[in-house]
């Protein structure tokens, strides 16, 4: 998002919240995200509100609206103290850095194992999309890309599919309606640890993966509340897929399954 840009989506916003009942619901209805540094304090406060907070290098990233009145307000209502600057000398270091992030996929992915042209030769298109998994307690092994589990429970959800998974290795949807599975990351003498690699060029993210990603932020908020705060950053990690060639299944990109529907653009 440009200057001009942010200045015309200041205008639009109407009015800010004026206290922390509806804020959730305020954020959730915001469209645009800025990914902007916050101290690890702010965290959970955050969260718990509908803001999905990332780690990237250590460093706690939150997906706020692109408006220094409304960080600032957010903050000021959280009762967290104020960044430095302001809000909006925050959002003008992330334009500057190239941090609006949020309409692009993750830059770690599972691995693509299905190339374009084996999804078309299946009957998909070889248009290679995004979907984004955020994952508590997972750190990264920077020689060889493992994914190895930290200390509290590990947690995945799509963000896009709005559902927790059963497991990242193979990625796998939650069947039930109720519960919130626990994942053992593969690893140890008999599994290799999952790896992750670097997000293909071709992929795309869906339009809608800003408001994806508030939606899956608030859960994990409310989530990480009643667990008594024991989730952490998360970190973000793309799921490769194919949409279909007219209507029908997306296809997983890691192991070749057909997926339940959704339009993607």
């Amino acid at each position: 998002m440009t200057p001009e840009e942010l200045l015309r989506y200041q205008r639009a916003r109407g009015p800010l919240p004026a206290s922390t009942d509806g804020l959730s619901a305020w954020i959730a209805r915001q469209a645009e995200a800025v990914p902007v540094e916050v101290p690890l304090a702010a965290v959970s406060p955050l969260r718990a509100v509908g803001v999905v907070v990332g780690e990237e290098d250590g460093r706690a990233l939150a997906l706020v609206p692109p408006d220094g009145d409304a960080l600032d307000r957010l903050f000021a209502l959280l009762q967290l103290p104020a960044l430095p600057g302001g809000g909006a000398a925050a959002l003008l270091f992330a334009f500057e850095r190239g941090a609006d992030a949020a309409g692009q996929p993750p830059p770690l992915s599972l691995p693509l194992r299905i190339q374009p042209a084996k999804a078309s030769s299946l009957g998909w298109s070889s248009d290679l999309f995004s979907l984004t998994v955020l994952i508590s307690n997972v750190s990264l092994r920077s020689e060889d890309g493992a994914l190895l589990p930290k200390a509290g429970p590990v947690v995945a959800v799509c963000a896009e599919y709005g559902m927790p998974l059963d497991s990242l290795d193979p990625p796998t949807l939650h069947s039930r309606a109720e519960g919130i599975p626990l994942l053992r990351l593969p690893g140890g003498f008999l599994r290799r640890p999952l790896r992750v690699e670097a997000t293909s060029r071709d992929a795309r993210a869906p339009r809608g993966r800003p408001a994806a990603l508030a939606r899956a932020g608030k859960f994990l908020g409310e989530l990480d509340e009643a667990w008594q705060q024991r989730l952490g950053p998360v970190m973000e990690v793309a799921w490769p897929v194919y949409r279909p060639e007219r209507a029908g299944p997306l296809l997983d990109a890691v192991v070749g399954r057909p997926l339940p529907e959704m339009q993607l653009r």
